[in-house]
This record gives structure tokens, sequence and C-alpha cells, in this order.
């Protein structure tokens, strides 16, 4: 029982989580606030769609360098840096929207800077757990903080539209430069770096050492391997293939709401059914039961004829993905990677899911204007593909969040 509810007795653990799950729901709401006033000002989707790539891209390009920059510094250091940068840059739009005075371009700069500073928050965001508590905890932190995330995630969007409707823009805009500054002060209750100095280093040679581990870590191999087919399996389904099937199904916008939510339902639930249960240490087994089941869904959803019977499959779905995906995926590599390269590691695995999301999209696109249940079908593939694989693999069977397991990843960072 004590280890059950330790994280949620750990002030300076729910400090940070609670200042960043207010940022993300100021996001949220910043995303429909921002999408809102783009359309509403010029009518044109090409605008928002600009906006949307000067954000994406510069996140994009620099996602390793700030890995390499929050293992040479630490995650506070960079995350607070990120916060306040985000803070100053919506702050100012929001004075300019308030005064009327705002330009086009305007909203494309601060597009800019929010994708430069999401390029380094999120690789120490991703390594602040450990950071916090001890590694006995680390699979019910990360399930706190998936809750926290997908809570924010259902409410954001409702702020953001209550605010624009209600204030407009411009006020929405400000309460998340408020969010920011907020959980920059949160963070000051994260430690400062805890490992040992060491002899600084260029920044290529820095890379260069994440990528490697990356290589030759057979642990770390099979992670990216299931990433970059869970990227070219869902991105495309979420942002083309919920949507056409929703309209096959019916005339309503209704009906994609109702698969949306039902998803989201799944992942609060799968979330917290891991802050209460735990994991089971078999991570691999897990993994590749999950990765051959979301094949599985994906084939049905394509041959469902109505809107209730997709949003079951999806809640069940959700439910499992959260386990696996947000919380038990997290909790492996936080356990097996050692900690000095725990920023790269994360930055890497950010970088493969940006350079493969674009890519999926574009292929279920084209496949989906043909055929739905062709279209799904092809969006299982990947994950059928490599979950067939590693399932064959005795290797990737025994992976486990164990002791056995980190000693190992030392190991293979020692001979880096």
């Amino acid at each position: 029982m004590t280890d059950r509810t330790a994280p949620l007795r750990n002030r300076r653990f729910l400090t940070v989580i609670g200042g960043e799950g207010l940022s993300m729901t100021g996001d949220a709401a910043f995303a429909v606030s921002l999408a809102w006033l783009v359309l509403q000002s010029t009518g044109s989707a090409g605008a928002l769609t600009g906006v949307l790539l000067a954000q994406t891209l510069p996140r994009g390009a620099l996602l390793l360098i700030g890995g390499s920059v929050t293992d040479r510094l630490s995650p506070r250091t960079v995350m607070i840096a990120c916060h306040l940068l985000r803070a100053a840059a919506a702050a100012a739009v929001a004075g300019l929207v308030l005064a009327e005075s705002w330009e086009l371009w305007h909203l494309y700069a601060l597009a800019v800077v929010m994708g430069v500073a999401g390029a380094f928050f999120t690789p120490a965001a991703e390594s602040v757990v450990p950071q916090l508590i001890p590694p006995a905890h680390y699979a019910r932190g990360n399930a706190i903080q998936s809750v926290t995330e997908q809570v924010s995630f259902l409410v954001g969007p409702l702020a953001g539209g209550l605010l624009t409707t209600a204030y407009g823009a411009g006020i929405a805009i400000g309460a998340n430069a408020v969010t920011f500054a907020a959980a920059a002060l949160t963070c000051l209750a994260i430690p400062g770096h805890q490992d040992e100095p060491t002899a600084p280093a260029s920044l290529l040679r820095h890379l260069t050492e994440g990528l490697r581990y990356a290589w030759k870590s057979p642990s770390m191999r099979v992670v990216l391997l299931v990433v970059s087919a869970a990227t070219l399996s869902y991105s495309g389904l979420f942002a083309i293939g919920l949507p056409v099937l929703a309209r096959s199904l019916g005339d309503s916008a209704l009906g994609l709401s109702i698969l949306i939510s039902a998803w989201g339902a799944g992942q609060l639930i799968g979330a917290l059914a891991a802050a209460v249960t735990g994991l089971p240490r078999r991570w691999g087994v897990l993994i590749i039961g999950m990765t051959l089941a979301e094949g599985a869904v994906f084939i049905l959803l394509g041959q469902v004829g109505g809107i209730w019977w997709a949003a079951s499959l999806l809640l069940v779905l959700g439910i499992g993905v959260a386990y696996s995906s947000d919380v038990a995926l997290p909790t492996f590599i936080q356990t097996t990677t050692p900690h000095h390269l725990l920023a790269r590691v994360n930055s890497i695995l950010a970088f493969t899911r940006t350079v493969f999301e674009p890519l999926s999209i574009a292929m279920l696109g084209l496949v989906l204007q043909h055929s739905i249940p062709w279209g799904f079908a092809a969006a299982a593939l990947p994950v059928l593909l490599v979950g067939a694989l590693l399932l064959t693999g005795p290797n990737a069977r025994a992976l486990s969040t164990t002791g056995a397991d980190q000693r190992r990843a030392s190991a293979e960072s020692a001979a880096v």
C-alpha cells in the first residue's frame, strides 16, 4: 500500500506535475484560440497550415540538440528557461491582439518561438520523473503524469473555446502565458543535476554519444522499432482515418467527437489503472501483445457499421495503449537508460515520431481515397509486422524493467 501511494505523498513530485498539468491545459486552450484567430482573420486554411508548420518544423529540426543540451545542463534549467521564453512570447502577442494591432507575421513568430522552445522542452520534460522519485515508483509516477496529461487535454480545449468565445483570443493567449509562468515557478522544485560532473564535450560529440548508444543497445533498438511502427500506424489514422470513418458512418460532426472522446476516456481509464496496479515486469511481452492487438483493432475499425461499435473498440484500445505505451514505455526507458543519456534518448524517440508522422498521414490519405477498409488495414500493417517480428525473437520477449535490465543498459553505455 505504501508503494502505491508514495508518489501522491511526494510534495516535490506533485508540485512539478501539477505545474506541468496547468501548462498543458494552457497549451491545449492556446491551440484552439490560435486556430480560431487565424481562421477568423484570414478565412484561409492555408494560413493556419503555415502557422502550424512554423511551429512543427523548427521543433523537429532541433529535437536532438534539445536532448543533448538537457543532458549537459539539467531538466530543471531547460524547463524553466523554455517556460519563461514561451511566457514572454505569448504575453507579447496577447498584448498585440488585445490592442488590435497584431499582424499575421506576429503569429508566425510566436509559432516559431513555441517550436524552438518545444524542441528543448520535450526531452527535458520526458526526463524529469527520475529527478523527482526513486526507481521503484517510476511506473506509478508515469501513470500519474499520464492522468494529468489526459485531464489537461480534456479540459484545455473546452477552456480555450469558452475564453475565446466570451473574451476573445487575446485573453486566451494571455492565459497561456500565465500558465507558463506558473509552471516555471513549480519547476524550481526539481533538483539540479545529480550526476557526477564530467569533462565538457563538444555538442557534436555529445549528440554522437546518444545516437551510438541507441544504435548499440538491443533494448533501445526494440523501442525505436515499436515507436516507429506506432507512429506510422497512429498518426495518419487519427489525423485522417477517424474523420473519414466518422463521415462514412453519419453526416454529423458529433460522430467524430464520440470517437475521439471514447479514445480519450479509454486512455484516462488505462492511466488510472496503471497508477493503482503498477506494471508487470515483463515489458517485452506486454508491448508485443499490445502491438498485435492494435493491428487487429485497426482492421476491425475499417469494417464496423456504426459509430458506437467503433467508439467501443477505441475505448478498449485506449485503455491498453495508455497502460503499455503511455506508462510502461517511459518507465522501461527510465529504468534501463543511464541517467546521463536519458534526455538524448528521449529526444531521439521524439525525433523518430516527428519524422514518421507526415509520412503516415500522406500514405494513409492516398489509400483512403480508394477504400476505407483497405485504408485501416494499411494503418494496421506497421504494428502487425513489428509485433510479429518481435514475437519471433526471444530477446524482445525477455525485456523487463528489472534490475538486470538496468545493469545491462549500464554495461551497454560503458561500451559506448
